[in-house]
């Protein structure tokens, strides 16, 4: 089967935790030939892709057998802005003019964001009929409209982005399968499609880490920096924070809860907060760490040091400056790692929190909220231990990378098959 996934900022190198490139290295098992499609533009690094650069625009083939295609876009340096726009409205004609010219693929997965090339996709798969497949892992536009704020400043922007409303609606209708990365992402995209579930229609979250807990002499070794914070954590409980540092999720809100627990006189003895990444004002994040000698700001970490840190930890935090039904690459890292989770997200993440006891919610922005979790949760080993106990169980039911992504790919062949897709093996689950 010729299999065709779209995903406008895909990272290519250290991409293998990836949804997009989990996908691909699972129907590539499954004896598949698989196309990625992606920007020309590096949507992290905010140049052109040396990959791009390197062969001359033309596609690449990788050891695995991945081919990648390149979209030529215009490049953008503000994630929210009119020339991101424009650079996918480049890549999606780009798409529709180069498409037509190949072999006809028997399904393509599309990810929403964004909706420019996915619409591209979806329509070329009308024309040609190959089955199309909509991942929707976050809220296009209505994003930007949720950004802008209540108010004028919110309406205002409804309004200039209508017209991208009713593309998100129609190719949402148009497509074979809407997939949500999880649920209120599923219930949003047959919303704005206004139509009802069919069987085609599925959650698949992102799960993009495997087990990190019960390794025994395979667990990974902490090294430099991650090192010598957790052995200036031992016999504390450790409250850990990963990620990129950006406007919806900051760690200076879990130093906001630091300062507060320090002036109400709290004891921070037996307290230890790490916090990994880089970002959006990093340096004020290691200077106002540093009045804390509890506090640990050991930078950017690779997969593997991520991984040892976090097997060190005994909470991870997801700081949300605002309410988001965010279920992101942090909150799987962490129930990964066993991890019980200060939650500041609201949506599917939130009800798991609650209905499996895996931690505790906090307003998102709410640092005083924060600082209370933290201080009961430090000095209350016990609950700890038991949320951690629940965390590992529900990671092994319901977010297991491999099944997750086996069970993906199934539903791929499924769709396609579906659609009358030649060479396509229905498995079971």
């Amino acid at each position: 089967m010729r299999v065709w996934t779209t995903c406008i900022g895909q990272r290519l190198d250290g991409a293998e935790n990836t949804r997009s490139m989990l996908l691909c290295a699972e129907m590539l098992r499954r004896g598949h030939e698989v196309t990625l499609w992606t920007s020309a533009y590096d949507h992290i690094r905010k140049q052109w892709r040396e990959e791009w650069l390197e062969s001359g625009g033309e596609p690449v083939r990788r050891e695995d057998g991945l081919q990648i295609r390149f979209l030529k876009g215009c490049g953008y340096r503000t994630n929210v802005g009119m020339r991101r726009f424009v650079d996918h409205w480049l890549a999606a004609r780009d798409f529709a003019r180069v498409a037509p010219t190949l072999a006809r693929p028997d399904v393509i997965v599309a990810s929403l964001p964004d909706h420019l090339t996915a619409e591209a996709a979806v329509e070329y798969g009308r024309r040609a009929g190959a089955a199309s497949i909509v991942d929707v892992r976050d809220k296009w536009p209505d994003v930007f409209v949720d950004r802008a704020g209540p108010g004028a400043r919110g309406a205002v922007a409804d309004a200039v982005l209508r017209p991208e409303h009713r593309r998100s609606a129609r190719l949402l209708r148009r497509t074979d399968a809407v997939l949500g990365s999880m649920n209120s992402m599923l219930d949003w995209a047959l919303t704005k499609a206004g139509r009802a579930p069919t069987w085609r229609d599925r959650v698949f979250y992102l799960t993009t880490f495997p087990r990190n807990f019960d390794l025994g002499a395979d667990a990974p070794r902490p090294a430099g920096a991650v090192a010598a914070a957790l052995a200036a954590s031992a016999g504390r409980t450790v409250f850990s924070f990963v990620g990129t540092f950006n406007r919806t999720q900051h760690p200076l809100l879990i130093l906001d809860a630091v300062d507060e627990l320090v002036a109400r006189g709290a004891d921070t003895s037996r307290l230890s907060v790490i916090i990994a990444g880089d970002g959006l004002d990093a340096e004020q994040v290691r200077s106002r760490a540093a009045a804390h000698a509890f506090v640990h700001v050991v930078g950017w970490v690779d997969a593997a040091q991520m991984a040892a840190l976090l097997a060190g930890s005994h909470v991870g935090i997801l700081a949300m400056n605002f309410p988001s039904p965010a279920f992101n690459n942090k909150a799987f890292a962490y129930l990964a790692s066993g991890l019980p989770i200060l939650n500041g997200a609201t949506g599917d993440l939130a009800d798991l929190v609650v209905e499996h006891g895996i931690g505790v919610n906090v307003p998102g922005g709410d640092a005083g909220a924060l600082a209370d979790a933290i201080d009961r949760l430090g000095h209350d080993r016990g609950t700890v231990e038991a949320m951690t106990d629940r965390a590992r169980r529900l990671f092994a039911e319901r977010f297991d990378r491999d099944a997750n992504y086996q069970a993906y790919a199934e539903h791929v062949e499924a769709v396609a098959a579906d659609r009358g897709a030649s060479g396509v093996t229905r498995r079971a689950g």
